[in-house]
């Protein structure tokens, strides 16, 4: 990231969620994110809802560095083959880079997507 305005300051937390966030385990789902001239990122996914996503990122990950709060971007929604959730490409605006600050990810970044829609 270029600067902390990016990033959500302690305390300063706001709801943003629309939407319910699907409830099922989200161990195998990732989003797999591509620039040109560099390499594939395949991220986990925190959470899913139908207009949104949020991936986790490492601390020392570039891709951080390669992306800004109101870029748009397309992401390929990557799922097991019993999941509830629509796999494929998707248009999104970057709308959030927050870091965790609790949980098995602390010191993680989220990166919320807001999905724009679904590219065949």
């Amino acid at each position: 990231m270029n600067s902390t305005e990016n990033i959500d300051q302690p305390g300063t937390g706001i709801e943003r969620r629309r939407e319910k966030r699907w409830t099922i385990p989200l161990s195998e789902h990732m989003a797999e994110i591509k620039f040109k001239d560099l390499p594939t990122y395949q991220l986990k996914l925190q959470d899913v809802s139908p207009s949104g996503a949020g991936i986790i990122v490492r601390p020392d990950s570039k891709f951080l560095v390669l992306i800004t709060v109101g870029q748009e971007l397309n992401f390929k929604l990557l799922a097991p083959h019993h999941s509830e959730i629509t796999t494929g490409y998707y248009s999104a605006i970057v709308e959030h880079v927050s870091e965790l600050r609790e949980g098995r990810y602390k010191g993680h970044f989220v990166v919320g997507l807001s999905t724009l829609k679904k590219i065949s």
